[in-house]
């Protein structure tokens, strides 16, 4: 069985303590996580994350069918489960122009189609937008599988979903760093230009592209709000590599009504407040 890189579960939970909660997983590329919500005591539970990409001469693909088999807090029914698939072929459409036969030359006009997959949509709550996007057919045939009843978002759906609009102030930038990818959300004078994902390698694709999009956008790298999430410390490569461009950068906090286990202590609340925090809005 893989190992999980992250690994805070309650020691004294049973799993007839956890079945009447929220199971939420994202899964991506490289990375496959869950989150343990209860909605009525607005307690965050438990979180595991897998690296899928660390088992030689396996494929992802063989690395998550033995996690969900594994896992033992994977082998039971929840109240509730959701999948988040967090993939790069995503693009945004106003609600008025989307209708489902744009998925395909939509998707292939920005991002080809010598990589095939299924082709979905989300309605983007809040936003008037349809979210188009690409997943590998076979993760989500496994994961339907597996949680029949499950409901099913993109990333960037939900991560817009979490964003109240009265709450933007002029120029914004929300960064959420992943192990293989970081999310970016941009408004500028508090109107959505774009969210999107990126692949990256070292700390330097990040700025790069950070700094594309804000000279796209025309956002003053001085004046604009920078809030980050996700694996990055202050002490971290990256952080110093956003500092040296970014005047205003800030971590991103978690809703003061939420209360968390106490194996979440152990780390920086940013490092798992993007996926907590679509927990709260599913």
């Amino acid at each position: 069985m893989l190992k999980a890189t992250f690994d805070i579960i309650p020691v004294n939970a049973t799993q007839t303590d956890l079945k009447e909660n929220l199971l939420l997983m994202e899964v991506s590329d490289q990375i496959f996580c869950y989150v343990l919500y209860n909605r009525e005591a607005q307690r965050f539970l438990g979180f595991r994350q897998y690296n899928l990409d660390f088992i030689p001469g396996k494929s992802p693909l063989e690395a998550l069918q033995e996690i969900l088999s594994g896992d033992e807090y994977l082998q039971q029914s929840y109240a509730e489960a959701y999948l988040v698939y967090h993939y790069t072929d995503s693009n945004l459409l106003p609600e008025k122009y989307f209708t489902i036969d744009l998925n395909k030359p939509v998707t292939e006009i920005v991002y080809g189609n010598a990589r095939k997959g299924l082709l979905l949509n989300d309605k983007v709550d809040g936003w008037g937008l349809y979210n188009i996007y690409r997943i590998p057919r076979e993760v989500h045939s496994l994961l339907q599988g597996k949680f029949s009843s499950g409901k099913y978002w993109h990333y960037n759906t939900l991560l817009l979903s979490g964003i109240e609009k009265s709450s933007i102030e002029g120029d914004l930038i929300k960064v959420v760093i992943a192990a293989d990818k970081f999310a970016v959300v941009v408004f500028k004078d508090q109107q959505l230009q774009l969210a999107q994902s990126y692949h990256y390698q070292t700390p330097e694709d990040v700025s790069f592209q950070l700094l594309a999009l804000a000279l796209q956008f025309g956002l003053d790298q001085e004046t604009l709000n920078m809030q980050v999430s996700g694996l990055m410390d202050e002490q971290s490569i990256l952080y110093q590599e956003l500092l040296k461009y970014f005047n205003q950068v800030q971590w991103e906090q978690m809703p003061v009504e939420t209360t968390m286990e106490e194996g979440f202590r152990n780390f920086p609340a940013h490092y798992f407040s993007p996926l907590l925090k679509m927990a709260l809005c599913v």
